[in-house]
């Protein structure tokens, strides 16, 4: 419980359930579409709604997507400091899922681009790479010997 002044503020989400962080991730993004999205890329950068939109989607859907996955290797009192590698090897993969589908997405919008098709084929490349040594080097870590 936090207390400033007179007021009592309850905490209303606990750690324990796993709605919770899907509200969570959803209330989330739906702020950064709010408060960033619309004021500096729409209002400032003159960037279609929809594109924003979308972007912002793939990113609650991929953060949706693995949050079970943090779920689970969460601390809890059974076990106080959670699962560490499996935390890492979540994250990569929500990391690398991310950027795959924004370039993907950023593939689509402009396919007659020679310009576009590299540097997305460079990016592609570039998070399977990062990506895959990431999931080798905690799958190291996590294995005894």
């Amino acid at each position: 419980m936090l207390t400033i002044r007179n007021w009592r503020l309850t905490v209303v989400f606990d750690n324990d359930r796993l709605s919770y962080w899907f509200a969570g991730a959803l209330l989330s993004w739906l702020m950064m579409f709010l408060h960033l999205g619309l004021p500096i890329f729409h209002l400032w950068l003159k960037i279609p709604t929809p594109t924003i939109a979308t972007v912002t989607g793939i990113c609650c859907a991929t953060q949706l997507a693995v949050t079970p996955w943090l779920f689970s290797a969460r601390a809890t009192r059974e076990n106080p400091n959670g699962r560490f590698i499996q935390r890492g090897i979540a994250v990569y993969a929500w990391f690398s899922a991310t950027t795959l589908a924004l370039l993907y997405y950023l593939r689509r919008s402009f396919p007659e681009d020679p310009a576009i098709r590299q540097f997305v084929a460079i990016g592609m490349g570039i998070t399977i790479l990062f990506g895959v040594t990431g999931l080798i080097r905690y799958r190291k870590r996590s294995t005894p010997g």
